[in-house]
Parts: structure tokens; sequence; C-alpha cells
């Protein structure tokens, strides 16, 4: 098969044949979504050329899918738990399978809605106030939050179990279900605005997208079932000072939360200006997502994103094996 421009610069720079593991499906509640993304990202490098393999996880041992030696690099497309918490990306260091993305660590960071918040607010990120509702208290400090608010779950994705409480009595009512699930929930003051996210790749900040849904707010059938009929305007049509406050913003928490290749944050610009929400470190590759809408913005297209992606991981995840060996040479010598 001829090769392309950038395949044969990649392959003759680092001098080995790259078989690609499009990592997808897991064990979330974000599965279906997963299969999704990992499937249009699957034929996009398969139409690029690239060798790659769907590889569908399935169970909690993810030993059962990812065999050492099955592919040279993994495209993680799992969305959720297992995917965007650092479980798999430590199951890859592990095993020393290079792949796409932010590591363990910062995943995990982000993945955590509180923990995300508290470093935005550490670095002096704008975000809504919020409230960890949890143990035997969290009734008192419902009566005391400033409505109306939003309750989430810590660690979901998706706008799963995502409530919208207009009073104490709506939020306690939602609560009962969210306790006895997670065991915690974030309660997070509503901004009144308009929805923004910003998509970063590498270490720039794509064109600024407004989502507009027809529904009370951006839940899960807003982002996934196309006839909900949300708008999406790309580039965002705000004021040049807001739209680069906005992208200025998503770097800031791209990098406080120690996010790498790629991610997409997710905004409310009030009137007060932009609010972070939270950063997504395994965005979403379907039809309806955001990522593959702001590169299109910029005359990049799925196929081409995907590429661009592959190529970012690929050469960070080299020279870090590059640095790595000349540190061992040092140390030995």
């Amino acid at each position: 098969m001829k090769l392309n421009t950038f395949q044969a610069k990649l392959l003759s720079r680092f001098s080995l044949p790259m078989k690609i593991g499009v990592l997808m499906g897991g064990f979330s509640s974000e599965r279906e979504i997963s299969i999704r993304s990992g499937k249009a990202v699957f034929k996009a490098l398969a139409d690029k050329g690239f060798r790659a393999c769907p590889v569908e996880i399935s169970s909690h041992d993810f030993c059962e899918a990812i065999k050492p030696g099955a592919f040279d690099f993994a495209f993680i497309t799992l969305h959720g738990a297992g995917g965007e918490d650092g479980f798999v990306q430590s199951f890859l260091e592990k095993h020393h399978i290079p792949y796409l993305g932010s590591g363990p660590e910062a995943s995990a960071r982000a993945f955590n809605k509180i923990t995300a918040k508290r470093i935005f607010e550490r670095a002096g990120i704008p975000t809504p106030a919020f409230e960890v509702l949890e143990g035997e208290n969290w009734k008192e400090k419902a009566e005391k939050l400033v409505y109306p608010v939003f309750i989430k779950p810590a660690d979901e994705g998706s706008s799963i179990d995502v409530f919208c409480c207009q009073d104490p009595g709506e939020l306690k009512k939602s609560m009962n279900g969210l306790i006895e699930k997670y065991g915690m929930a974030l309660a997070e003051r509503k901004i009144a605005g308009r929805e923004l996210t910003v998509g970063i790749v590498g270490n720039r900040a794509l064109p600024v997208v407004e989502i507009k849904p027809k529904r009370g707010f951006y839940d899960y059938q807003a982002k996934y079932d196309k006839t909900s009929g949300t708008e999406y305007i790309v580039p965002a049509v705000i004021p040049d000072a807001e739209a680069k406050r906005a992208q200025e913003i998503a770097l800031a928490v791209h990098r406080a939360l120690g996010l790498r290749d790629f991610s997409r944050v997710d905004l409310m610009l009030g009137d007060e200006g932009p609010y972070v929400l939270e950063a997504n470190t395994i965005p979403g590759f379907t039809e309806t997502s955001l990522l593959p809408k702001a590169a299109s913005a910029i005359g990049m297209n799925f196929q081409d994103l995907c590429a661009e992606l592959v190529r970012i991981g690929w050469e960070r995840n080299q020279d870090e094996a590059k640095t790595q060996s000349q540190n061992q040479k040092v140390f030995s010598s």
C-alpha cells in the first residue's frame, strides 16, 4: 500500500512498522458511546492507510483483550471509568505499550470533578462555586446553597446522572439516588449564559464551539441523539476577545491538570466571563462529537484529525523513550 507523505515521514523517522490498536467498549456506563467512537476512529485510520485493529474491551481484566505485542501503539477511545480515570493507562505502561493521551495521574485528576475543581481554584482558573455533598450533613449543606444548582457524580461522564435543581426539595429528591449509587455528589452553581467548549490538539487551542441544546441543558440525549435538535455553532459567534479568553483558559486547564496530546474543556460564558465546568481527557469521536467539529473549522477533517493525533502521541512516546535511554546512559557511566 502506498504511504502518504505524513506516514512516510513518520515511519522513516522511527524506522518501525506501526500497528495501532483502537481500544473501545469498556465497562463504564459510556460503553456504547465508546464503541461508536472506536469504530469511527478505526475506519478513519484504516482509510488513511494505517495498519489499525479494533480492540473491544468487555471486562475489568484488560489482559483478556490487550495482548502485549499485538500492536505498537494504542489509540484509546474508552470513555468513563476504566478509560479516563487512569486505569487503562496504568495497564499499558505496566506492559510497556505506548499510547495516545494523558498519563494515569493526570487522567485521574481530570476525571474526578471535585479534584479537578480544587486544582482550578488553586490555579486561579474561574469555575462555578461548588459544595461536596456526602455523609450525614449533606441535607444541611443543601439548605444553604444558592439555587439553581447542578448536582452530578464526581466521576461520571456524558452528563449521566446530572440534575438541575431549582430548590432544596428538588435537590434532596435527586440526591437520594445519587448518594445510594455513588456515596456523594458535587453540587455546582448554575451559571446563566452560553455553553462553550474548546478542544486542545497538541499545544493548540482549536476554535471555540457553542452548544445550543433544545432541552433544559446539554444532557445525555442532547449529546448523542441526533433528533434532539441540539445546534452547534462552529466557530462560536462571540467577540474575538471572549473567544481568545476561552481558549487561554482551556489551555490553562490542560496545563494545570498535567494533560497531554489532546483534551476538550467545557465552559459556560456568563456575564463575568468564562467559567470552567470540566476537562475531558478522552472526548468523543462520534458523528455528533465536539472535538472533530472544532477541528473541521480549521480545515482538518475527521481522518486528518485522527492521523494528527497519532503523530502527536507517537512522536511524544518516541521522544520520551529517547530521553529515558539517554538518562540511563548518563547514570550508568
